[in-house]
């Protein structure tokens, strides 16, 4: 990338980003919220690692991605570690100094790869996938069972991995998650104690075609089963709230999100 290329992209990215966050902030204000009480997530799921757009996030003070795709992910960690040892105009961020999100439906047979490279996961949608997890973080923690530790591997493994739950709370057939009038009894078993799995509070995404006040209604039932959650399993700590992306994310600061993912916006 052009120096003259990358300074357009810094400012202009800084910009976007500095209006989005206005919103925020003066959403939450008006909602009677602590504008620092809500994180922006940037998904750069749009842009490949040497666009610089995640150079140019971190440039501006954002450091949380949100990725859908565990091969694209992993890319993004890949080049950006190599980038740290070559010289070049642009500052791209160290991928170990990024919080990455993982946001996207989570194939079973992705999750051992995604792990040493992710921070929080959104989209733990059924209790099989929450098992898989548990059981390879198991593992991989366990030296006599453990098979990641290569020479190649971008990262050790965690000691422990902080997950969301989803629900789909539009009841829209393409989309994932635990079933809302369900979701206390289905997903009991995955508030069990658990040594390398960490529940953090619940995901769920408004209707693609619902009404705004449909939306706030989405979003106010996956609060209040937040509110819910908390009461039946108090030995979870259940804090985040992940909901709203870029054309309904101030409903979202407005029904209590913790975590908003802007993507198109940004862009």
């Amino acid at each position: 990338m052009e120096l003259s290329a990358w300074e357009q992209l810094r400012k202009n990215t800084a910009d976007k980003l500095r209006q989005v966050r206005g919103r925020i902030a003066e959403t939450a204000l008006h909602a009677g919220r602590d504008p620092e009480s809500v994180k922006l997530v940037a998904v750069t799921k749009y842009v490949t690692a040497d666009e610089g757009m995640e150079a140019a996030l971190a440039d501006a003070g954002c450091t949380d991605f949100g990725e859908n795709r565990v091969p694209r992910l992993l890319e993004k960690w890949a080049f950006l570690k190599d980038a740290q040892q070559k010289e070049s105009a642009v500052p791209f961020p160290d991928p170990r100094k990024v919080t990455w999100h993982f946001i996207g439906s989570l194939q079973r047979n992705k999750v051992r790869r995604l792990l040493p490279c992710v921070s929080l996961i959104h989209s733990i949608d059924t209790p099989e996938l929450f098992d898989a997890v548990a059981r390879i973080m198991g593992e991989e923690n366990n030296p006599a069972t453990r098979t990641y530790a290569r020479e190649d591997a971008l990262l050790p493994f965690p000691k422990k991995i902080p997950v969301l739950l989803e629900v789909n709370i539009s009841g829209e057939g393409n989309k994932h998650g635990f079933r809302p009038e369900t979701f206390l009894e289905q997903a009991a078993p995955c508030f069990e104690k658990n040594e390398f799995v960490e529940i953090r509070g619940l995901m769920g995404m408004g209707g693609l075609a619902s009404a705004p006040d449909e939306v706030r209604a989405q979003f106010a039932r996956l609060h209040s089963l937040l509110d819910r959650a908390r009461e039946k399993f108090p030995q979870a700590s259940l804090t985040e709230l992940s909901m709203g992306m870029s054309g309904d994310f101030e409903i979202a600061v407005e029904e209590g999100a913790t975590l908003v993912r802007i993507g198109s916006i940004l862009y």
